[in-house]
């Protein structure tokens, strides 16, 4: 290496970070322990880059592009990469499922490109060939940090799906009953949802690729886990050129970043569908019936008619793909959904 090129050095802490231009593997070695004002020998440094490879000699040293961010360690020791640094702030910041809700939104809303852009980074390159494996014991590092059972990729992916369903459930719940609204049929009205959810397995089939085929319980993926963003509430597909795409099966840091991703209500959950259901609600006063559809007779101002909850299209409003779109973070608009109304839920 006769030029000299700029690299940028920081340490594991990723605190400080500073300029170095050398002109070989040795002088950056020397002007790191001086720059961080180290008590080591340079023979008691290593470098690695930001997905974790180690920088072992002179030879790989020099393709390495100028301005690369390099990050110091003492042998033998390893910094966090890119990916476990996001792992874990998505752990840190989210709720009580890992499912890239609002607080990890409010964490991507500052410098938000930039944020992109890196997870972009940790994706590129990666090994897609392993996204073939299904079991724990074919892809081990892929598994690597879960705290689960699962034996194959695909039944973990299913209960993540499970998990996004679960929680629209549980807080749809929790909302409805802060709301002045005929217990009675409220209750029944939780319960036949409940009893659909439980019937369809919670749609844990959505994430699981072994799902693909099959037209009644179809996943959001292709055979091979690919997960194509389907664009902004608004929109027909993503915007975006080359569209945003992600297969979770691919890597733990595909694993990983597929978290960020969200399942957007077209009709929004809080600001419309709850609303909707309340006034359903109010205008059927309780629910009695048969178990598809509950009716019963009700006063509507001085109109006497037969009322019909319409359950069915409650839930498919809330948990389906009828009213769901999976989309890339920079795709999910947190903004009010002004043109996508919910309701009536009248028969």
């Amino acid at each position: 290496m006769t030029t000299t090129k700029g690299f940028k050095v920081t340490d594991a802490d990723r605190k400080t970070r500073v300029g170095i231009a050398v002109k070989n593997f040795d002088e950056l070695k020397k002007k790191t322990i001086d720059k961080f004002k180290l008590k080591f020998l340079p023979g008691q440094i290593d470098f690695q880059t930001t997905d974790g490879t180690i920088i072992e000699n002179e030879e790989y040293f020099q393709t390495l592009p100028p301005q690369t961010l390099l990050i110091w360690v003492k042998v033998g020791e390893k910094a966090p990469t890119d990916a476990e640094i996001l792992y874990k702030t998505i752990r840190e910041v989210n709720d009580e499922y890992l499912t890239a809700g609002e607080k990890v939104q409010q964490f991507f809303t500052e410098k938000m490109k930039n944020k992109v852009f890196k997870l972009a980074e940790v994706l590129k390159g990666l090994d897609k060939d392993s996204a073939k494996f299904s079991s724990r014991s074919e892809h081990p590092e892929w598994f690597e940090g879960l705290n689960t059972n699962s034996k194959t990729k695909e039944e973990y992916m299913f209960r993540r799906a499970q998990d996004r369903i679960r929680t629209y459930f549980y807080k749809t719940k929790d909302e409805l009953n802060k709301k002045d609204v005929p217990r009675n049929a409220l209750r029944e009205l939780i319960t036949e949802l409940d009893s659909k959810l439980k019937l369809n397995k919670y749609l844990g089939y959505y994430f699981n690729r072994a799902n693909a085929g099959d037209e009644n319980m179809k996943s959001i993926c292709d055979q091979n886990g690919n997960f194509q963003c389907q664009g902004r509430w608004d929109k027909e597909q993503c915007l975006y050129h080359p569209s945003h795409s992600i297969n979770p099966y691919a890597s733990r840091e595909a694993r990983i970043v597929f978290q960020t991703w969200n399942l957007d209500h077209n009709k929004e959950r809080s600001r419309s569908i709850i609303p909707a259901v309340c006034a359903a609600l109010h205008s059927v006063g309780r629910l009695s019936g048969n178990d598809k559809v509950r009716k019963l007779l009700d006063h509507v101002g001085d109109v006497h008619a037969d009322k019909c909850l319409d359950v069915k299209s409650i839930f498919n409003d809330l948990f389906t793909v009828n009213n769901l779109k999976f989309v890339h973070i920079v795709c999910h608009d947190k903004g009010a959904h002004v043109h996508a109304k919910a309701g009536p839920y009248l028969l």
